[in-house]
């Protein structure tokens, strides 16, 4: 499957309804159904219309304004193919029809037939792969150095599920061959180099927030909060816990840095 399916919900909103920043660990596709106002996508601003629909990329903020009453279908999904879909307002089209393909994934949502969930997973890759072909000119264009392109879709997406062996597919490599190249060239293996990743942004949270460490494990990418530790010791030779005080002390203890 090119995506999974995560979520679709419908609502209406008021006029002058203020959704608040806010953000999803997955893809959102906003549509229009009725209705106009205004978003903020990341650090851009935009205006809709009816028929209208927003891309939104994980963990991207945004909010939105209602000028008037609108109807909008919200749905998220994780995408599994590279590049990733740009963010932005785009137009229905008849060779997108967005609330017809929306409608679909309401559809099999609300009937549950046998098999929906595989079914959901289905139309929610057949919407990626549409969304992909009608912006051909915002896919980023293919590397000649693969290994630094991938590396780059690391960087920008080491806090989700990232699956190498669908990357060294589109590398052209079997992963074997992709996993040796990469290792050469950036010095650790594509697994251990997310890691290293989802660690260091670790370390970031745990100094400058007091979030819960549960909170910090799913927020860089880790499944439980015990993974997590696992991993943060096994790297570093503390606990997270540890290393805040640590860390705190420092920050603090004017007599440590002498």
């Amino acid at each position: 499957m090119a995506a999974s399916f995560d979520f679709l919900y419908q609502a209406t909103r008021m006029k002058n309804e203020w959704i608040a920043p806010h953000h999803h660990p997955c893809y959102e596709l906003v549509y229009y159904v009725s209705g106009q106002g205004n978003t903020r996508i990341g650090k851009m601003d935009y205006s809709f219309k009816a028929g209208d629909y927003a891309i939104i990329a994980p963990c991207t903020v945004h909010e939105e304004r209602h000028e008037l009453q609108s109807k909008v279908m919200f749905c998220g999904f994780a995408g599994n193919v590279y590049p990733p879909l740009v963010e932005g307002i785009y137009r229905e089209t008849s060779s997108l029809p967005m609330g017809k393909l929306m409608h679909a994934i309401a559809d099999e949502l609300r009937d549950k037939k046998p098999f929906h969930k595989q079914m959901l997973d289905n139309l929610a890759s057949n919407l990626y792969l549409e969304l992909l072909r009608a912006h051909p000119t915002q896919v980023i264009e293919y590397r000649t150095d693969v290994i630094q392109y991938a590396q780059t879709i690391i960087n920008e997406y080491y806090m989700h599920k990232i699956d190498f062996h669908a990357l060294a597919d589109q590398s052209g490599y079997s992963y074997d061959r992709f996993r040796h190249l990469f290792k050469n060239k950036v010095g650790a293996s594509p697994i251990q180099y997310i890691l290293e990743r989802r660690i260091e942004h670790a370390k970031v949270m745990l100094r400058h927030t007091q979030m819960q460490v549960s909170v910090i494990a799913m927020e860089c990418g880790f499944s439980t909060d015990a993974q997590f530790c696992s991993m943060f010791k096994r790297e570093t030779g503390i606990t997270p816990l540890r290393y805040r005080e640590r860390a705190c002390l420092t920050s603090t203890d004017p007599g440590v840095h002498q």
